[in-house]
């Protein structure tokens, strides 16, 4: 398991208006995006990208859906851990809480 922290933060894309309705209709993804000077350049803000033991999965022939479940359920357990243990490190994520849909 990994999580970079600050990722969305270097890039601002536009997620509304007209480009999304297209994208929407065409079934494919039409990004508008900038960072530095409005530029397509990351801003400088500080990244943070952490690591946790990899996990020991299984290999399982034909998975059933609780088979798949279950593991990401357990991926999801440790991005969360990894999330917890490190957020205090950047300023902007010390409060929030991490949910994973």
């Amino acid at each position: 398991p990994a999580y970079l922290f600050g990722n969305t933060s270097v890039l601002t894309v536009v997620k509304t208006g007209m480009l999304a309705t297209l994208s929407r209709r065409i079934g494919a993804s039409l990004t508008y995006f900038w960072g530095k000077y409005f530029l397509p350049i990351p801003r400088d803000d500080k990244l943070l990208h952490v690591r946790g033991s990899p996990m020991q999965l299984p290999d399982i022939p034909n998975p059933t859906d609780d088979d798949v479940n279950k593991w990401h359920a357990k991926y999801c357990e440790e991005v969360t851990k990894l999330f917890d243990k490190y957020k205090e490190r950047v300023p902007m994520y010390k409060d929030k809480k991490l949910y994973i849909d």
